[in-house]
């Protein structure tokens, strides 16, 4: 593992580094010394040339070693087994670690503590590899400390990486986020080598999108793309890393830069894991943008390589009119045991469906267990995830007035993240809430912002859905001649309210609420309830989320 102290180039004001022109200066040397292999191997990993790299490693780890230089052999085969793991030669690279270990505890017999403190971040990264996360938290902190002792900076920053994703993952989020932080700090500053800095980051913000602390993820991805600009010929960070860009692009409303990204990684990537997560989030763009086919396509085509594709599917059907389809995909996802952040996304999909026409008590559920896990991960991204899904909650039960605050909440969120689409779509919300509470222009005035956010978007469906939403209401109320108050019934008759419920609701009496109902079944042509009930929401009279 390097300890050369090179600095990044993220944040120092460090010079850029030509990785071409090393590479092909150090590859003309006629008798390289271990120091240059060491180097060319480095230039080669940077311009992914992976065979070449290993080669060169390999050969300047057999120089070190002859030449007695152990600690410098241990950081060329850590490398050949960290990047043979990375690019899937999983038996090779674990074949050099067993190597790497052994030369680790001979050299730490003799006293190396740098050697110690390589050894003990390998078997930290083995246990988070094997899911003991509790061993990987204790040989983390133990790697951490012994690598601080030994001055060994780079090792310091892998330990602390490691340690760092453990802690999260363990919901220690407070110390996991600092020691993040503070990591990201030091790398953008300037004091980590440059072949450290590269994965760090992307494990990093990996990390921050796991929890969708998108304000972390859009801070270390600005620092990491600048980084990536200072490296002239730079191949490896076009995978994961460019699908983690993709995602705070997308988050940030610049979805044809996302798409692009995307499809570039989709098309290059060998990797399954991470080709399969570009496929779903350029398929849920195209869902996103109304382009049905290649959306349905790339979910296929994700679903085939392993990938959930819930909840992008089940709003590709939701959009399609099949909504018994999206409310059984979500709810076969949900029964799988995800991890938090995709059960998030799952669970507020599941309020989306459950309220617009579904089953109101497991939209409740979803509500609730979705906000316990905002307020245990406290992100504001899933904050505001959770408010918005708490708001539709409010409003299918009939409770505008308590829906409003929590929405709002919500807004303020996106827009503290600057996330225009998911902005929009929590003021859809909001001007269905005004319209619950009889105030037509301030419904109208939500329904415009949210209409010139997702045109500019080239949001269809849900443009669509917006406009079925601002149109309906008044015209069908008109249609079948309900009055003001009439509408208001009807829409707490269609969310179960009984008579007196409704009285205590409107401040009327019960048999005030028996006419109104007799009149509302009465000029619709409607026998029951029920049947009164499904109208509303066949018209979009009740809010939908």
């Amino acid at each position: 593992m390097p300890t050369d102290g090179g600095r990044s180039a993220a944040g120092g004001g460090a010079v850029a580094t030509d990785w071409v022109a090393r590479f092909d200066e150090l590859r003309a040397a006629d008798a390289p010394t271990a120091p240059e292999l060491d180097e060319l191997g480095t230039a080669a990993w940077f311009l992914g040339r992976m065979d070449e790299c290993e080669r060169a490693w390999t050969a300047a780890y057999e120089r070190y070693l002859g030449e007695g230089s152990t600690d410098a052999a241990i950081r060329c085969a850590f490398w050949v087994g960290y990047t043979l793991e990375e690019n899937g030669a999983a038996v090779k690279g674990h074949a050099w670690m067993a190597r790497l270990l052994e030369l680790c505890r001979a050299r730490s017999a003799e006293g190396g503590l740098e050697a110690a403190a390589t050894a003990v971040t390998c078997e930290a990264a083995a246990a988070w590899g094997m899911g003991r996360v509790d061993d990987a938290i204790e040989l983390g902190e133990r790697a951490m400390t012994l690598a601080r002792e030994a001055r060994a900076v780079d090792i310091e920053v892998f330990a602390t990486m490691g340690l760092a994703r453990a802690l999260v993952h363990a919901g220690a989020f407070e110390r996991g986020f600092d020691l993040m932080d503070a990591l990201m700090l030091s790398i953008s500053t300037g004091g980590v080598s440059d072949r450290v800095a590269g994965p760090v980051y992307c494990a990093v913000i990996a990390s921050c999108l796991e929890r969708w602390d998108i304000a972390r993820a859009s801070a270390w991805t600005r620092d990491l793309n600048a980084w990536c600009d200072a490296q002239r010929g730079l191949e490896p960070f076009r995978g994961e890393c460019s699908v983690h860009r993709a995602t705070v692009l997308g988050i940030g409303g610049e979805w044809d830069e996302a798409a692009s990204v995307l499809a570039d990684v989709a098309e290059r990537e060998r990797r399954p894991a991470t080709l399969e997560n570009a496929v779903y989030e350029l398929a849920e763009l195209h869902r996103r943008a109304g382009r049905a086919v290649p959306a349905d396509d790339g979910f296929r085509r994700a679903a085939a390589l392993g990938r959930e594709v819930q909840p992008g599917l089940g709003r590709l059907r939701r959009d399609a009119g099949r909504a018994a389809t999206a409310r059984t995909g979500v709810a076969r996802a949900l029964a799988a045991a995800p991890p938090p952040g995709r059960r998030a996304d799952l669970l507020a999909a599941q309020v989306e469906f459950e309220t617009d026409g579904g089953d109101l008590a497991v939209a409740e559920s979803a509500d609730g267990e979705l906000r316990r896990l905002a307020d245990a991960i406290g992100t504001t991204y899933l904050t505001a995830l959770a408010d918005r899904a708490s708001g539709a909650v409010l409003l299918a039960r009939g409770e505008p007035d308590l829906a409003l605050s929590v929405l709002r909440r919500a807004w303020m969120g996106w827009r503290e993240l600057d996330d225009p689409y998911d902005g929009a779509l929590t003021r859809v919300l909001l001007a269905c809430t005004a319209r619950a509470l009889g105030d037509e222009d301030a419904a109208q005035l939500e329904f415009d912002a949210a209409r010139t956010a997702l045109t500019g978007l080239g949001a269809l469906p849900d443009l669509a859905r917006l406009e079925r939403l601002a149109a309906s209401a008044p015209a069908a109320a008109a249609a079948a001649g309900l009055s003001r108050r009439e509408l208001e019934v009807l829409r707490l008759v269609a969310t179960g309210s009984s008579n007196r419920e409704i009285a205590g609701r409107l401040f009327l009496s019960e048999r005030t609420v028996a006419r109104h109902v007799s009149n509302i079944l009465a000029k619709l042509g409607l026998a029951s309830r029920s049947a009164a009930t499904a109208f509303a929401f066949e018209k979009g009279l009740v809010a939908a989320a």
